[in-house]
């Protein structure tokens, strides 16, 4: 139980994140609203378990990373720095550091690759389950950032490395879509107004209550509203 404990360990120490008023994240913005309102008015650390799923991301990104590195022919950016102010507002602008995305530039083109490890890929490949607008949503965000780029989503079973890739294109109706997810929760931010429970009244969101950490503290509050 060593070795177990000191991994355990070095895993808690995971710090919470910093938000700032009106920087809004890629990777958070599809998210249930409610809980992005938690994760910043009202933070908690995130689970074990979480941690785990989070760090093994971690190392396959690095490790697909490094193979990339390796070909001659193609240059490689991974952890980059994106920034994409809002259309029309000063207060807004969506922010921070790509780290599940690969930049690799072939000849004159250029490849955003967003890596999503997932579990039982083969099952969520037949019944058609990927790739998740979630995900095709944040990429479409990381090509705005970067004009003319062809979008590559990789997803990899944690289980067996089995991979499948979809193309993805800029869709400016998605990107519009994700302006309007971020005005919706900066407004409920700026009034300090709590959201409704997204992911439990929308049917294809709802697996996301299945691992979130806000989630009895979510339904303590709905209880409450109902009073």
């Amino acid at each position: 139980m060593v070795v177990k404990e000191i991994i355990g360990k070095h895993l808690a120490r995971y710090e919470l994140p910093d938000y700032y008023d009106g920087e809004y994240w890629p990777s958070q913005i599809w998210q249930c609203l409610r809980k992005q309102y938690l994760m910043r008015v009202s933070p908690i650390p995130m689970p074990l378990e979480s941690l785990r799923t989070v760090t093994l991301g971690t190392i396959i990104h690095e490790f697909i990373a490094d193979i990339l590195k390796k070909e001659e022919s193609i240059r490689v950016m991974s952890e980059v720095p994106i920034r994409i102010p809002h259309p029309a507002r000063h207060d807004i602008v969506i922010s921070g550091r790509a780290d599940d995305i690969i930049i690799i530039t072939v000849g004159k083109t250029r490849y955003i690759v967003e890596i999503k490890t997932i579990d039982d890929l083969e099952t969520k490949r037949q019944r058609n389950f990927i790739p998740k607008i979630e995900h095709k949503a944040q990429l479409n965000l990381y090509l705005k950032a970067y004009p003319g780029a062809k979008g590559i989503l990789l997803y990899i079973d944690r289980s067996n490395f089995e991979m499948e890739e979809f193309e993805v294109n800029f869709d400016p109706e998605l990107f519009n879509d994700s302006i309007r997810r971020v005005e919706l929760l900066h407004e409920y931010l700026t009034k300090r107004e709590l959201p409704p429970p997204e992911a439990k009244n929308n049917p294809e969101m709802q697996w996301q209550c299945s691992y979130c950490e806000y989630r009895n503290r979510c339904e303590r509050l709905s209880k409450i509203e109902q009073k």
